[in-house]
């Protein structure tokens, strides 16, 4: 039988045993490194060792400790030359990022590898904080539970049945139960014969499961939205995110409406030093319509402090009538224009070359009679200084195409004088000439395949302050009085672009702006302003405009025309926000009496409780379709999950949206990206989120 050491429960004596062995002990060994292996220290109410086996057999209270890790147990054996621990009876395993229970363990502590048995394992990933910091939780812990799991990584799990959730409670609100389940925390997890639960009861099963968990990119599914259309019937929407690399990453959208078909799409992003881009393409066979519907949208952007530089904006659709079936809000539905632009761009000291195109789709009417620039080259020199003047200048020539119809070559000469003088009044003046000639082909009503025009421009702008300072703030009165004149030959130029518009005009404006401010802040600005044309006849007077800016108290914006020869209001345009407890409330009126426009919108926002959110917003059309667009948004959220309903009324269609967010697995974005893709579903760029 092995020899062994009986330890006493008290742990004076052996600290003093090791205290007088390691003084006697230190002259005669040299100094080692501060490389050494991590020690390990086992105190318990009962400890032998078997010199045999080099194990100890500890009982009762045991505790073990190695670098930052703890485990504790009832009973325990551990080999110090293969570093195998075997422990039961309440084990317990704690480190900076996981804690472990069990009934009984098998570890490793040098692979840091093992089983455990009726286990429950919690993994908080730790932030990043610089080095000496205190570790602390994230919010989304993950819990896996199993009566065997193997641990055989440093974060990677599997178990013959098994799992996982994020609720912090006993009986989680949600989990996720499923066969040969593999968790690499921080990634992902994968499961076969898998069941979403909630308090334990089924709703949902999947052959098989692969998700992301606690992390911010990791490929895998996100969660499905589910939604219920008039015009598109039961939608469900699957994004699948590819996280290709640190910079670069992918999502893939499969779409099915039980009235239209099923669509497909994909965004691919990416960002690199100096130069980002995103690529979004989605098709769908709608079968109602039998229609084949695509769409193309992408950025890509390269600039750089010195250097050639530039930018490409594609947005194209094969069929006009898309976001009229397919987007949710009225800013997408609505838009008149689909502009794609790509510029590049040759810097110098003062001045930049650059090459311009731009290709427009008409929603609405036909595209053929929108003139496309293709391309337009350019050369502007920026203001420089003569000794007292400015002086800048652009140069540009386009050619502009249409598809059948009259097209054109371009070239424009602008230069341009400035000069400035005054402390108390200032005045300002710009002087500039213009030459402008064109060239005509594909003209079908036969006029002159050539032209030009000359042109000559001045403005002068006086401009003054007064001031006085009361106990709180200061009254800021600032008068201005301006003229603007173009001489301009006279030429029945059809019209391309703003270039066209440069007319003749002799515009006089009077202008009186009143600013309060109040410790360096702007509390409140009106600014009324009086235009006068010359060339108008007998009615010179145009419109007044009243302009009023409130950044205090409740803020407001608002600007208005005045006819006064009609004595009516022209246009007037206005929003309010404001908040009262804990709501957020926005109001806003667009009135246009010329277009026969009268526009009320309005917006809310609050939380009546932390977990719960609710926001809204209406378009309303006075003068013709009543509610144009009503969105609804509720969303209920817990430590671990939470739901999100949406509701989105339009004309001729009202649809409802469900998505369940859970903790620590990507969850999908709403419907509506925001930047007109009704389908753009994939994270935000480059953080799964």
């Amino acid at each position: 039988m092995s020899s062994a050491v009986q330890s006493p429960r008290s742990l004076v004596s052996c600290v003093l045993y090791f205290i007088f062995l390691s003084a006697f002990c230190f002259p005669l060994f040299p100094a080692y490194s501060s490389a050494e292996e991590p020690e390990t220290v086992i105190t318990s109410d009962t400890l032998e060792y078997f010199h045999e086996t080099q194990t100890y057999v500890a009982k009762g209270s045991v505790e073990v400790k190695k670098e930052d890790a703890v485990i504790t147990a009832d009973e325990m054996t551990y080999n110090e030359a293969t570093s195998d621990l075997i422990a039961q009876g309440k084990v317990r395993y704690d480190d900076p990022t996981v804690s472990m229970k069990a009934d009984r363990a098998e570890l490793n502590l040098e692979t840091n590898t093992g089983k455990l048995f009726d286990a429950d394992i919690v993994y908080a990933e730790p932030k990043h904080q610089p080095p000496g910091k205190k570790i602390e939780k994230r919010g989304a812990n993950i819990y896996l539970s199993g009566k065997e799991i193997e641990k055989r990584g440093e974060n990677v799990y599997y178990s013959p049945s098994a799992s996982f959730t994020t609720c912090d409670t006993p009986v989680p609100a949600w989990c996720v139960r499923g066969r040969n389940v593999e968790a690499v925390v921080g990634e992902r997890v994968k499961a076969q014969d898998a069941s979403f639960r909630i308090k334990d009861v089924p709703v949902l099963y999947t052959p098989y499961l692969v998700a992301p968990i606690l992390t911010e990119r990791q490929t895998g599914f996100l969660m499905p939205l589910v939604s219920q259309s008039n015009t598109r019937g039961f939608g469900l929407k699957v994004p699948f995110f590819w996280a290709i690399a640190e910079n670069r990453d992918a999502t893939f959208v499969l779409d099915t409406y039980s009235k239209r078909g099923i669509g497909e799409g994909l965004e691919y992003r990416f960002i690199e030093p100096g130069v980002h881009g995103n690529l979004w393409a989605y098709h769908i066979k709608d079968t109602e319509l039998n229609k084949d519907f695509l769409e193309l949208k992408g950025r890509y952007e390269n600039w750089h402090a010195d250097g050639p530089g530039g930018f490409l904006n594609i947005n194209i659709l094969n069929e006009k009538d898309f976001y009229q079936e397919y987007a949710l809000r009225l800013q997408t539905s609505s838009q008149r224009y689909l502009e794609s632009t790509g510029e590049i761009n040759i810097p110098f000291r003062n001045s930049r070359l650059y090459l311009l195109s731009q290709y427009w789709i008409d929603l609405k009417h036909d595209t053929e009679t929108v003139p496309q620039k293709l391309p337009e080259a350019g050369y502007v020199l920026n203001y420089t200084n003569l000794g007292g003047p400015l002086f800048s200048a652009s140069l540009t020539a386009d050619n502009f195409w249409r598809d059948g119809g009259l097209s054109a070559g371009r070239v424009d000469f602008y230069p341009k004088l400035l000069y400035s003088f005054g402390k108390d009044f200032t005045l300002s003046q710009t002087a500039a000439g213009r030459a402008t000639a064109y060239s005509f082909y594909h003209d079908t009503a036969s006029a002159e395949s050539s032209s030009t025009r000359t042109a000559f421009e001045y403005d002068v702008v006086g401009h003054t302050r007064l001031y006085k300072k009361y106990d709180s703030f200061w009254h800021v009165i600032e008068p201005s009085i301006g003229y603007h004149f173009v001489s301009s030959s006279d030429n029945d130029l059809p019209a391309f672009d703003v270039t066209e518009l440069y007319k003749k005009t002799s515009l006089i404006e009077l202008s009186l702006l009143n600013r309060i401010i109040s410790r360096g802040n702007e509390m409140a600005t009106v600014r009324l302003t009086q235009e006068i044309d010359t060339y108008n006849g007998d009615q010179p007077f145009l419109p007044v405009r009243l302009e009023v800016g409130l950044n205090a108290w409740v803020p407001l914006k608002m600007d208005a025309s005045f006819n006064t020869y009609t004595r009516r209001f022209e246009t007037i345009s206005s929003d309010l926000s404001f908040r009262i407890l804990k709501a957020n409330l926005s109001f806003g009126q667009r009135y246009n009496r010329t277009e026969n426009i009268m526009v009320y919108t309005a917006g809310a926002s609050f939380s009546p409780y932390r977990n719960i959110h609710f926001a809204s917003s209406v378009w309303y059309d006075a003068e013709g379709e009543g509610i144009r667009d009503l969105s609804v948004t509720l969303r209920y959220l817990r430590q671990c999950w939470g739901i999100r309903f949406e509701m989105h009324k339009r004309t001729g269609d009202f649809t409802a949206l469900v998505l369940l967010e859970l903790a620590g697995v990507n969850s999908q974005p709403s419907e509506d990206n925001g930047d007109g893709s009704p389908h753009g579903s994939s994270p935000d760029p480059l953080t799964g989120r």
